[in-house]
């Protein structure tokens, strides 16, 4: 265990190491094998500390997510939090298993939802996925479609599976993406990775209504090319379109985020960082061949 938390140091800027109360007892990305992966050079989790770690082991920290919410529009007092692979407590929208944001930062009037990309896609929907192990091993739960169907596991009918067990994103797309509930609609609005983008925008949205908070969903990504969230973040196409302008998801690239901390801290460290999240791109795109 511990040469497994001795590589993740290795790739986690030395800047952001304060940020880690625990190493150990960190909820780190693993495989298949469950042994922690963040100590490669594309971890999406490792960059996202590398950068948002800094700002919250900084000074500065205040200052820099002031002038974030600045740009967000929203209040941007502090003094400001920020969280890793943060999961909502009060279940907000009825997960039995809540969303894990993967940085969540919290001021006295507002919060911002971090969804934090690298080199990978954004997450789908499980129930259209056939199932992995068990009894209903190979079994679908849903067809695809957003229209009345019977769950083949529970016998339940209904047009969304997670609508029937007792998750509310649809009690609340109405009012975000304006989408009728009544209505079918094949196939579903968010097959593929506009699901997850949905589900923080949800979550934001419940979660600033619950505690009175300005809130906004940010894509944090890596830009580099050939990088699927970078290509969608510059011709505006992550996640459907909303109809609150407030809940729009609002793209920021590490190196613009890192940019920015240099220019309200003038510290060189987020020079530095600029270098490291450069440097980590350059081996992203190594591995990937470009």
């Amino acid at each position: 265990m511990q040469d497994q938390i001795d590589a993740v140091r290795e790739n986690i800027f030395p800047g952001a190491h304060g940020a880690i109360a625990d190493w150990s007892r960190f909820p780190w990305h693993r495989d298949r094998s469950n042994r922690i992966d963040s100590h490669q050079p594309h971890s999406s989790q490792a960059l996202a500390i590398d950068v948002f770690g800094t700002v919250a082991a900084h000074a500065a920290r205040d200052a820099v997510m002031a002038a974030l919410a600045s740009d967000l529009v929203i209040p941007g007092a502090g003094p400001w939090s920020i969280e890793f692979e943060w999961t909502d407590p009060d279940h907000l929208l009825g997960e039995p298993r809540p969303t894990q944001v993967d940085v969540m930062a919290t001021g006295p009037a507002s919060a911002i939802v971090f969804e934090c990309k690298f080199t990978e896609p954004g997450g789908g929907c499980s129930q259209p996925s056939p199932l992995r192990s068990g009894a209903n091993r190979g079994v679908r739960q849903c067809n695809g479609a957003y229209e009345m169907q019977t769950n083949a596991v529970n016998g339940i009918a209904a047009r969304c599976a997670l609508s029937a067990k007792g998750i509310r994103y649809w009690d609340h797309i109405p009012t975000i993406f304006g989408l009728d509930p009544a209505l079918d609609h094949r196939p579903c609005p968010f097959a593929g990775e506009a699901f997850q983008w949905m589900r923080n925008t949800l979550l934001a949205d419940r979660l600033g209504k619950s505690r009175k908070l300005a809130t906004r969903v940010v894509a944090a990504f890596a830009d580099g090319p050939g990088f699927p969230t970078a290509r969608k973040a510059k011709i505006g196409q992550l996640g459907l379109p909303v109809i609150q302008a407030d809940a729009a998801i609002t793209p920021l690239s590490y190196q613009s985020i890192a940019a920015k901390a240099h220019a309200v801290s003038g510290d060189p460290l987020f020079e530095e960082l600029s270098g490291w999240i450069e440097r980590k791109v350059a081996a992203a795109l190594s591995l990937r061949g470009g």
